[in-house]
């Protein structure tokens, strides 16, 4: 059985030894990844991104007072540091870039599935792309990272009733943004 994320922390802690901590991040990089890609709809600024996120939770873990799940922590940093990311590059709506996101497939058998697939997938990033950043959070956490809405609230400092609005309004504009699509 793997270990626990606080049982690597306390090895890391007691022992000051970094095979814990690096296999404590190791569990969390394609997550973490994924968030902060869903966020920007970039694959170079995510990974960036990212490396800034696994950097900050390396010189930050002492800090780290297990008030919540260390997962629920990393979402923070991460949600946090892609926000950072937009406002710098003064970005609250994002323009997707034509590319499959990680993890979808494409069926080597069928050119006219992938083909929409591809299209479908556009059209999906695109409209996540015009949601403002609070929208597109709550959309990413819950809908596709499957967070409860509890925990999705905890990482953006709001409320349950917050995040349930939250999403309620980001789907009514994806589906307003994809209606000639959901036909």
């Amino acid at each position: 059985m793997a270990d626990s994320d606080q049982h690597l922390l306390r090895q890391f802690r007691e022992t000051g030894r970094g095979e814990f901590l690096d296999e404590l991040l190791r569990r969390h990089l394609k997550p973490i990844r994924g968030l902060v890609f869903q966020m920007l709809l970039d694959h170079d600024a995510a990974d960036d991104v990212t490396q800034d996120v696994f950097l900050r939770v390396v010189r930050g873990i002492d800090r780290f007072e297990g008030r919540s799940e260390f997962s629920t922590w990393l979402f923070q940093v991460a949600m946090n540091s892609a926000r950072t990311f937009l406002k710098q590059h003064s970005q609250s709506r994002v323009e997707f870039r034509n590319e499959l996101p990680e993890g979808v497939a494409v069926a080597s058998g069928c050119p006219d599935s992938a083909a929409l697939l591809q299209e479908l997938t556009t059209e999906v990033q695109a409209a996540l792309g015009q949601l403002s950043p609070q929208l597109r959070a709550a959309v990413v956490l819950v809908c596709l990272q499957k967070q409860p809405a509890s925990v999705a609230a905890e990482i953006e400092g709001c409320s349950i009733d917050t995040m349930y609005w939250r999403v309620h309004e980001a789907r009514r504009q994806l589906k307003q943004l994809l209606e000639e699509h959901l036909q």
